[in-house]
Formats: C-alpha cells, structure tokens, sequence
C-alpha cells in the first residue's frame, strides 16, 4: 500500500488539499455530501441526482460561517443545500477522481465530505 501524499505547489495551496485531492471518494448516494477541492479553498455541494455509475448531479451548498474566529485556521460553517440552484454534472475520470463535466483539467470534487474552507492568507 503507498501511504505517500505528492503535493503539487501549482496544484495544491495547502497540505489538506493535497490529502482529500488524494483521497478515494465514497459510493454516490442521494444526499450524501461533497467538497470541491481547490488551490486552497473548498467548497460544499450535495448529490441531488445520480445519472449513471460515472456521472452525478450536485447542487451547491448555501453556507454560513457560526464560528467568531475571524482571520484564522478555526472555521465553522452550516450547511443548507440550495434547491434553488442549478445543479452541475460530474463524473469519474479513469484516475478515480470527479470532475465538473467539460472541465476535466478543473477543481476535484470529493464525495463523501461537505466542507467549507476559506483561505485568508491569499
């Protein structure tokens, strides 16, 4: 089993990145929680739709911040799926990674895990 993590500076902005863009997703369930990988931010989605064993549907999460932190590390959201918006299509590259349909050189979303995370230090 290779525990080694490799860490792309280009790609990834933080040592947490590089874990989950690394990271085997989870079966696609309805309702179940995804997180788009970013540089150094993530963002929270939900499966609303699963169009085959390779392609899903997620809609974005509303989020809201309920920690008084500030500028940190330390950050606390809620999470409320957006019924209002519409829903992107993703599917799974022959690397076991989900991409946004037609952007396959874009962001890894993981399934399994609904996180917001904003990066101050950029």
């Amino acid at each position: 089993m290779n525990n080694t993590i490799y860490i792309n500076p280009s790609k990834h902005g933080s040592l947490q990145n590089a874990i989950y863009d690394q990271t085997k997703s989870l079966k696609p369930e309805i309702g179940i929680g995804v997180t788009e990988i970013m540089f150094s931010d993530r963002h929270p989605y939900t499966i609303t739709a699963i169009l085959s064993p390779k392609r899903i549907q997620v809609k974005p999460d509303i989020v809201k911040r309920i920690d008084k932190n500030g500028f940190s590390e330390g950050q606390e959201y809620e999470y409320i799926t957006d019924e209002k918006a519409e829903p992107i299509t993703l599917f799974l590259n022959k690397f076991g990674r989900w991409k946004q349909l037609g952007n396959s050189q874009g962001s890894t979303f993981l399934i399994g895990k609904r996180e917001e995370y904003y990066d101050f230090t950029r």
